[in-house]
């Protein structure tokens, strides 16, 4: 019991204190995410919808920049908003920890794929316009409205941020995140072809699922650690 206690707790120091690993598991993170078939495949039908179903690497190259700094934006407000309200909800005490701990378990077993709390989301259903202006608004619904297997993990890095309760960490680490999240989303938009190659690849559903079960693992490790402060 004490070596899974130490295992946690360095775990947590490391995600949570401003040290560099924090910043780099963010992008990391964000990279990993956008790999996983879920928002893979919905990053190409937003591109393509906005697009008009145009292949012009160009225009692509545009939209899907747009695309990330809409969502770019999106993480940074999400970023302050957690900061402020952990600053808030840390007043209450042990309470806070312990729900951010049913809250991760929660996300743990979204990724596991044991239940779906988080129901998939077409961002563009939620607007209709295309050009620039699409592009840009849908990347900022895609930062509200992640995809089931990104959403756990933009929840537990709401939870570390409210942790915190630092502005300037949180727009941080929600940036790297972003970043991260961006780099596909442009070389799919740019690239037609691209999405549907990784998606048909023989090792891509292996690959992914073990990254998706990994980021499982870490969520449930943050979880476990958020009772272990709470109790």
């Amino acid at each position: 019991m004490g070596s899974l206690q130490q295992i946690l707790e360095t775990l947590a120091e490391a995600l949570t204190t401003t040290g560099w690993l924090a910043p780099l598991l963010a992008f990391i993170a964000g990279m990993v995410t956008s790999f996983l078939p879920c928002t893979l495949s919905t990053v190409a039908l937003v591109i393509g919808y906005v697009g008009g179903g145009k292949a012009d690497s160009r225009q692509g190259f545009r939209l899907s920049a747009l695309f990330a700094l809409g969502m770019t934006i999106t993480m940074a407000i999400l970023g302050v908003a957690a900061a402020l309200l952990g600053n808030v909800l840390m007043l209450g005490g042990s309470w806070f920890f312990i729900l951010l701990g049913v809250l991760m378990v929660l996300m743990a077993l979204q990724l596991f794929g044991v239940f779906e709390f988080i129901p998939s989301t077409y961002m563009t259903s939620h607007t209709k316009r295309r050009g620039s202006l699409g592009a840009l608004i849908a990347g900022i619904l895609a930062g509200l409205f992640a995809s089931p297997c990104s959403t756990p993990v933009l929840v537990v890095l709401l939870g570390i941020v409210a942790t915190q309760g630092s502005v300037a960490w949180g727009t941080l680490l929600f940036l790297l995140y972003a970043l991260g999240h961006s780099i596909l989303i442009i070389a799919i938009g740019t690239s037609v072809g691209l999405a549907r190659q990784i998606a048909t690849s023989p090792r891509y559903g292996a690959i992914s699922q073990l990254l998706q079960i990994g980021l499982g693992i870490i969520v449930l490790a943050l979880g476990l650690y958020m009772f272990y402060l709470g109790f």
